[in-house]
C-alpha cells in the first residue's frame, strides 16, 4: 500500500526579478506521490522497454479530481518554424584537484589523490515551473526521495523526471520560451510506457537546441488543467495549466521531463537537475560511482553530510531506462545544495566503503567521482 502524504520542509525563493530571498535548504522530505507498476505497452516510436511491472496498486488509489475542468484538445503538432541562433555553449574553469578518500576493501579508507581534468559545461538554461515564494507556500524544489533515475529506495519504477509537489490548481510556468507541440490528455497520443500515464500534459520545443544539436523539449504532466493549445508560442514564466492528479500519479504534483531528440520517446529523458537554474548561493553536485573495476554501480545511496548542517542522501540510477548527461555522463545527482563543504559517505551493511571530501560553489555544476574497491 502506498503510504501517506507527510509534510514536505518549506525552501522557495522570491518572484522573478525581486532582490533575492534568503533560502532555506530543504530538509528531507517525504515522496507523496506514486508511480503505478504499469505492464509493457506498445510506444511511440523506438521508446526503450518498460521493466517487468510488479506490486500493482489497487486501481482505486489513482484519485481524480471531482472539480469539472476544461482540457484543451488532445492535438500533437510538430512545428517547423526558424529556430532561434543557439547561445555558445558556456564553459567553466577546469575542475579542480581535489583530494579524496577511497575505501581500501572493507577496511578504514585511505588517502587518494583524484585529478578532476576537463572543462565542466553547464546549460543551466531552464528556469523553475513556480515561482519563488517568500511565503513558502508554494514550493519550486523537487523531492530528493525520489530523484531522476532513482527508484525511491526501491519502492517505485525508475524515475525519468523529478516531481514537484504543491496544492491542487496550483499555476505551472514554462521554464523556458518555445512552442507548443502538444496540449491535452495521453489516453491516445502515447508519451510515457503507457497511454493514460501522464493524464493531462504539456510538451514544449524550446528554441533554444540542446549542445548536442537536438531539439530541447520539456515535458509537464499530471495537470489538473491545461491552459494552451497544440501550436501555442509560450514565453518563460507564462502559465500553461495548473497542479493536478492526473495519470497514474497519487497526490497533487507537478512530475516535469527533460527530453531531447524525440518529444514522444520515453527513452529519451534527461536530467532536469542539469538544465534548471540553482537557487543563488547554491551549486549541484553531480558525479559516477564505480566498483574497483570501473563498472557503474546502480541504486547505490549516497549520503552527503554539512558539518553542522542536514544528512542528505543521493541514489545513483538505478538502471539504463535512464541517460546521463552527454557531456557529463553522471551517474547521480543532488540539486540545490547551499555553497560549502560536504563530507559524501558511501556504506554497505554499515560498513564504510568510502568517503570523501567535495566543495560545492554556488551557480555551477560540482563533481566527483567514487569508486569503491
Amino acid at each position: 500500500m502506498i503510504a501517506a502524504l507527510l509534510s514536505l520542509a518549506t525552501a522557495c525563493q522570491a518572484g522573478n526579478g525581486a532582490a533575492p530571498t534568503p533560502i532555506p535548504s530543504p530538509t528531507t522530505d517525504t515522496l507523496g506521490t506514486a508511480i503505478a507498476f504499469q505492464a509493457q505497452a506498445t510506444r511511440v516510436p523506438t521508446a526503450t522497454p518498460w521493466p517487468t511491472a510488479t506490486l500493482p496498486p489497487s486501481p482505486s488509489a489513482t484519485p481524480t479530481p471531482t472539480a469539472s475542468t476544461t482540457v484543451a484538445p488532445t492535438l500533437a503538432v510538430l512545428l517547423v518554424s526558424a529556430q532561434a541562433t543557439p547561445t555558445a555553449y558556456p564553459t567553466n574553469t577546469p575542475r579542480p584537484t581535489q583530494a579524496l578518500l577511497q575505501a581500501a576493501g572493507d577496511n578504514a579508507p585511505i588517502a587518494d589523490t583524484f585529478e578532476q581534468t576537463g572543462e565542466l559545461r553547464d546549460h543551466y538554461w531552464l528556469g523553475r515551473p513556480f515561482p519563488r515564494d517568500p511565503s513558502n507556500h508554494i514550493r519550486d524544489y523537487a523531492s530528493r526521495n525520489y530523484p531522476y533515475g532513482s527508484t525511491g529506495g526501491g519502492q517505485f519504477q525508475t524515475h525519468h523526471g523529478i516531481d514537484i509537489q504543491n496544492p491542487l490548481g496550483t499555476a505551472i510556468l514554462a521554464v523556458a520560451s518555445g512552442w507548443v507541440i502538444y496540449a491535452g490528455s495521453d489516453s491516445v497520443m502515447q508519451f510515457g510506457p503507457s497511454t493514460d500515464f501522464y493524464g493531462n500534459l504539456v510538451v514544449i520545443e524550446h528554441d533554444q537546441k540542446a549542445p548536442t544539436g537536438e531539439p530541447l523539449y520539456t515535458l509537464y504532466g499530471h495537470m489538473l488543467r491545461v491552459d494552451v493549445q497544440a501550436g501555442q508560442r509560450v514565453e518563460q514564466g507564462q502559465k500553461i495549466g495548473q497542479v493536478g492528479a492526473t495519470g497514474v500519479a497519487l497526490g497533487a504534483h507537478l512530475h516535469l521531463e527533460v527530453r531531447l531528440g524525440n518529444p514522444y520517446d520515453y527513452g529519451r529523458t534527461y536530467n532536469p537537475d542539469l538544465w534548471i537554474r540553482p537557487w543563488p548561493t547554491h551549486g549541484t553536485l553531480a558525479g559516477r560511482i564505480t566498483d574497483a573495476h570501473g563498472h557503474r554501480l546502480y541504486d547505490v545511496a549516497i549520503t552527503i553530510q554539512s558539518d553542522g548542517g542536514p544528512s542528505r542522501t543521493a541514489y545513483s540510477y538505478a538502471d539504463d531506462t535512464v541517460n546521463p548527461d552527454p557531456y557529463y555522463g553522471e551517474h547521480f545527482t543532488y540539486a540545490d545544495l547551499p555553497a560549502g563543504e560536504y563530507q559524501v559517505i558511501v556504506r554497505k551493511n554499515d560498513v564504510l566503503r568510502f568517503k570523501g571530501t567535495v566543495t560545492v560553489e554556488a551557480g555551477r555544476t560540482n563533481w566527483i567521482d567514487i569508486r569503491l574497491n
